[in-house]
């Protein structure tokens, strides 16, 4: 019987645990904010697979990031394959493989948020509370719409998980109160899925035992 581990960045905690029912034993979940320092978010990530290559047993190591600004890049495990999305970002996955022609987000104008990214990721709203802890009202506020000042849209990815609800309230009355619009799109867990099924896939990249992740091994489908 195969043993597998996956890390993973905690965006995608409630799609893994709760939505793909993968038990937390098997996971690892880094925090979010190793997004904003990729060369950090790639020495935390390699010393996640030196700690599993020391165990010996592993078959297959499942990394639960895209490229995610080359912070993947140059990983490599002694012992086990390495599986990733072929995918440049974690928003891409969560969208899932319809959208997938569609590689490049356009993140000019749409700030994309899912249940994980509220749970667990940063947001304007919560930039917004810690900037209140150091200014008044008008400068904090004044603050996080520089910070956003180049998106017109908040985009509430639907995955259907138990706190859609709750999520599209926080969203709008997040995108209310700093005067973006709101918006919708339904995602699908059938890119992070593929991950795990025995099949050959152009939307997951398998990396041998000793190989380095290269940047061009993360290209965009027709």
């Amino acid at each position: 019987m195969q043993k597998n581990k996956i890390i993973a960045c905690e965006v995608f905690k409630e799609e893994l645990l709760k939505g793909l029912k993968i038990p937390l034993e098997t996971c690892i979940f880094l925090p979010q904010e190793l997004h904003r320092t990729p060369d950090l978010l790639k020495v935390e990530l390699q010393k996640q697979i030196d700690l599993l290559d020391q165990q010996g047993d592993l078959d297959c190591i499942y990394l639960g990031y895209g490229l995610c600004g080359n912070g993947v890049v140059g990983l490599k495990s002694s012992q086990s394959k390495i599986i990733i999305p072929k995918s440049e970002d974690c928003i891409s996955v969560l969208l899932g493989l319809r959208h997938a022609s569609k590689c490049h987000v356009n993140r000019t104008t749409s700030y994309f948020l899912s249940a994980g990214w509220i749970a667990y990721g940063s947001d304007g709203w919560k930039e917004y509370q810690r900037c209140l802890e150091l200014f008044d009202h008008e400068t904090a506020y004044w603050c996080i719409k520089e910070m956003i000042k180049y998106y017109e849209t908040f985009i509430l990815i639907n995955n259907g998980m138990a706190s859609y609800l709750k999520d599209q309230v926080y969203v709008q009355k997040m995108s209310k109160f700093f005067g973006l619009n709101y918006e919708e799109v339904e995602g699908s867990l059938d890119w992070l899925a593929s991950m795990f099924k025995d099949v050959n896939s152009d939307f997951k990249i398998l990396v041998e035992p000793g190989i380095s992740i290269q940047s061009n091994m993360f290209t965009c489908g027709d």
